[in-house]
Formats: C-alpha cells, structure tokens, sequence
C-alpha cells in the first residue's frame, strides 16, 4: 500500500518543548544523513509559563526552522506558544508562522495545559472515561483547560484550526505500528467540528522510549505487518548530549532503520496519502473512540511502571 514498493511507512512529530537549537540539531542533521524526512513543530511566541524554549520570533531559531524547512522537514504547530494567548495573538501568531515558514501549519498538536487547547483534558474522552478524568482532576485541584474549541472562551481560535488545519494528533500509544492500534486514522469525529483529522501516534517520548520502540525486533514486526509508525516524541529530551553528540545507541538504530524498505515521509504527507488511498468513510463511533481510550489508557499505565513516566 505504500508509495514506490515500499514495506512499511515511518515518521516522527517532534514537539518543540525546551529547544535551544543546540539540543536537536545533530538530530536533524542525522535524519537528513540517512533521508528520512519528518515533521517538528514550533512556537511562534515565547513561553508563558514553566516551560522553556525557542521561538519563531527568535532570528536564530527562525533561521534554523527555516533552514530544515527546505531540507524537506515539515513544520508544524504546537500552539502558537507555551501559556495563556487570546484569540488575537493566536491570529497574529497563525499570520506571522505563515510568514516565517510559507504556508499555514498542516498538522497541530495541543501543548500541555495550555487553555487555548482544542478539545483537551476531558473532552478528549467519551463518557464514562470523560467524568472519570473531570473528577481525578477536580480532586488533584487542577482547574479546567481546552478553551480553543469554546466560542465564548477569549482563547477561541477553533474557526482557524477548521479553516487552516488539516490533523490535530490525539492519543499516543506503546505499539510501534500505530496503524494497527489506530487502522480508521485519519479519523473525524463529528462531535468535535473545529478539528478536522485526528491522528495517533506511538510513544517515544525521551530518547530511552524512542531507541526501546525501534528496537530492530519491532521494526521486523513493522516491516512485516506493512504497517506505519508516527512516533510522537521530543527530540530536546536527552538526545542530544552536552558536547552535541547524540546519543550513540539511538544513533546505531536510527540508522538501520533508514537501511531497510521504509518510506520516510513527513507527518502531513503520510496522512494525505493514507487519506487518498485508504476508505472515504473516516467518522469514528462511540464504540470505536472508547476503545481507543481504553488502550490509550492500558499504555498509559503499563508506560508508567516500566519508565516511571
């Protein structure tokens, strides 16, 4: 199923949290050595809050986004910024990615606890699963969040997701084939109109789950099955050491990984390709959604036991 014979599909979201350049460049320029094209993402506003990292209005990042930009690296957005921004600044900040990078972002994910998120927390669930995790936050007394797709809300900006937007990631599972946890993605769930696909992904958070995950047995598997991998991961979390080297054993298998049949393909481009060929029915059910949350929620807590995450 796969463009030109190739076996298998992979490719990585990268999220920007706590990039300084240095922390991720040898990554890229590892990816770009052995050709596989992925997708990352940016802010365009510095951070609000706790978090740390580069932004768009920074000329040396902006260089730097733009510089793998036409290497073949799709940019994407991850908010317009880490915090508190009004419908307004979520405006500017669309024009000015536009400005920076060419083209509006093509695939989002929603950052954290940012209130400008599109149906976080909670309303990324069905019910019983939905009030399970109302009530777990009430009780950790975290206030609510995910304001994006509220109309009335100042962080409102879902009218520019629909309109800009074609993918907004969702869950994030342990499988390296996320096409067999998730075979209906690119998926639209009609009880959330501001998004229009939704996809999953597989879990490599820091580089200890992402080198475990593409461990040369999982990718047999991989290739075998024909299946696709869209890792979700932060390139910024320990991949990179202090002297800019990165780190050995992911290195070794990253580039076994770019040896074998795989196509290697930005995040956008695998899921318009998937959403060409595959079936013209895309909804997702009640049922459907509830054992993706299910599983979503096994991972979760196997995850945690064996990465303490």
């Amino acid at each position: 199923m796969w463009p030109n014979g190739k076996k298998f599909a992979f490719t990585v979201f990268d999220d920007t949290d706590n990039d300084i350049i240095d922390n991720v460049l040898p990554v890229y320029q590892l990816l770009t050595q052995c050709g596989m094209r992925t997708s990352k993402s940016a802010w365009v506003y510095p951070p609000r809050d706790g978090f740390q990292g580069l932004s768009l209005l920074d000329s040396r990042y902006q260089r730097f986004i733009s510089a793998i930009a036409t290497q073949g690296f799709e940019i994407c957005l991850h908010n317009v910024g880490s915090g508190e921004f009004d419908r307004g600044e979520i405006y500017a900040g669309m024009e000015l990615f536009r400005e920076y990078i060419g083209s509006y972002p093509r695939v989002h994910a929603n950052h954290a606890s940012n209130p400008d998120n599109l149906y976080w927390g909670s309303k990324r669930f069905v019910a019983p699963l939905s009030l399970l995790y109302s009530a777990i936050r009430r009780m950790q007394g975290s206030p609510p969040y995910s304001h994006g797709d509220e109309t009335m809300s100042p962080h409102f900006w879902g009218d520019m997701a629909r309109e800009r937007i074609k993918y907004v990631r969702n869950f994030t599972f342990n499988d390296i084939n996320t096409l067999a946890v998730d075979p209906r993605m690119p998926y639209v769930d009609k009880r959330k109109p501001y998004v229009n696909y939704w996809f999953s992904s597989s879990d490599g958070h820091t580089v200890r789950e992402f080198t475990d995950l593409i461990h040369p047995d999982n990718v047999d598997r991989l290739q075998r099955d024909g299946g696709l991998c869209i890792v979700y991961t932060h390139f910024a979390s320990g991949f990179v050491d202090d002297g800019g080297k990165v780190d050995e054993r992911f290195a070794d298998r990253v580039r076994c990984l770019s040896a074998r049949p795989g196509w290697f393909a930005p995040v956008g481009e695998v899921l318009d390709y998937m959403l060409a060929s595959g079936p013209s029915e895309r909804t997702i059910g009640y049922w459907s959604q509830l054992r993706l949350e299910l599983l979503w929620m096994r991972d979760r807590i196997a995850k945690r036991f064996k990465y303490g995450r």
